[in-house]
């Protein structure tokens, strides 16, 4: 895996987003520093973000650092750091597929063995609101409670954990379960996995060299399209 400093590190994260079709003008990444957190203004155009877009936001969601004006649903940030000190990077987009379970009321639940490290409960947030305020981000921390992955019903995805390779890795995975999970229904309305089978190959699976070896093999994918051309 590539080293990079942590705000390069954000920078790229933000475009790879970007690049595979999980944020389009909207979506924002953030990640947990000593005093507060880093993001990305709400101005910058996701698949184009530079060192320069970046901003340090305080846990009640204020701007302490930066240019830009922190993203309209910060506190979706602030409030999970503020309740999950085991959280360092969140990701919240507004995933096509994932939508379309949310939306039909469908419990999203993975039908591969390399999307059980999504967990098999995964919690849904039934306002399809902007989380534009701190009441809200303190509901969207609680219902995430302990998990990695959340959806939010009509709307998009939160995805939480130790490092930005996490959350862009649950998230891409979560696309790519809820697109074979609509299929899957078509065919046949009970297909699952079973509970002891998510569990055990998720474990199995959720380790950090695989984690690497996802995040690498998209990072390398995208660095030959250009996506990361003009980063700093």
């Amino acid at each position: 895996m590539r080293k990079f400093d942590i705000k390069t590190r954000l920078a790229v994260t933000v475009r790879l987003f970007e690049a595979l079709d999980l944020f389009d003008m909207n979506g924002h990444v953030s990640v947990r520093v000593e005093d507060g957190f880093l993001t990305h203004g709400r101005q910058a155009a996701r698949g184009t973000v530079t060192l320069r877009d970046l901003i340090l936001v305080d846990w009640d969601g204020k701007l302490k650092q930066g240019e830009q004006e922190p993203p309209n649903e910060v506190y979706l940030h602030s409030e999970i750091y503020r309740l999950r000190p085991d959280v360092h990077a969140i990701a919240h987009f507004h995933g096509h597929w994932s939508n379309i379970i949310s939306v039909a009321g469908i419990a999203p639940r993975p039908v591969s063995s390399v999307t059980c490290v999504l967990g098999r409960d995964i919690p849904v947030y039934q306002d399809p609101d902007s989380i534009s305020d701190a009441e809200r981000g303190r509901e969207v921390a609680h219902c995430l409670g302990t998990n990695k992955v959340l959806l939010l019903r009509g709307h998009g995805v939160v995805t939480a954990g130790n490092s930005l390779e996490e959350v862009l890795v649950l998230a891409k995975y979560l696309e790519i379960n809820s697109q074979r999970q609509v299929f899957a229904r078509l065919l046949n309305r009970n297909a699952q996995l079973e509970d002891d089978e998510i569990d055990s190959i998720g474990a199995a699976l959720w380790t950090p060299k695989n984690i690497e070896k996802s995040w690498t093999y998209y990072y390398e994918k995208t660095s030959r399209e250009g996506t990361f051309i003009g980063i700093l």
